[in-house]
């Protein structure tokens, strides 16, 4: 029992950082789709 509760907590947070990978390679992705957009934002909230 303790076990497999380990291995679920495990799995959740495996879960969590593919995601959080994948969220942040989107984005970037997405910021390079829209390189001017992108600048242009950094550059005022700068």
């Amino acid at each position: 029992m303790k076990s497999k509760q380990s291995g679920v907590k495990f799995s959740i947070i495996l879960l969590s950082v593919i995601i959080l990978g994948v969220s942040a390679w989107f984005t970037k992705a997405q910021a390079s789709a829209l390189p001017e957009h992108d600048n242009n934002v950094v550059h005022v909230s700068a």
